[in-house]
């Protein structure tokens, strides 16, 4: 048993506050998409082609690029890395990258 000051009571630090705005779920919305974009590029790249799950791929990062920009903090749970404008940058040039590449691999 975990106690504070020897009382039996838990440090007030420990305490839950409750939290006011969209429930849990809600606010990671955004990345539940993200995370089911990058999901769907596997298969995609495994039974179609490679290109399609690299653009799939690219989608899902522009996709966490567009809503870490748009969107407000409290609902990017998951998005949240770095400030704003660093996420957003890093993003979109993951996806342009990851795009570029996928659509000028030779063969396929």
């Amino acid at each position: 048993m975990l106690t504070g000051t020897g009382t039996g009571t838990v440090p007030s630090t420990w305490e839950t506050r409750a939290v006011e705005g969209p429930s849990l779920p809600t606010r990671r919305a955004a990345f539940t998409v993200v995370l089911f974009l990058v999901a769907c590029s596997l298969p995609a790249t495994l039974l179609i082609d490679f290109r399609v799950g690299g653009c799939v791929l690219a989608l899902a990062a522009l996709v966490g690029g567009t809503a870490r920009a748009l969107l407000p903090d409290y609902l990017c749970l998951g998005l949240l890395v770095r400030s704003r404008q660093q996420d957003v940058v890093t993003l979109y040039a993951l996806g342009i990258a990851v795009a570029v590449a996928s659509l000028n691999v030779p063969g396929g």
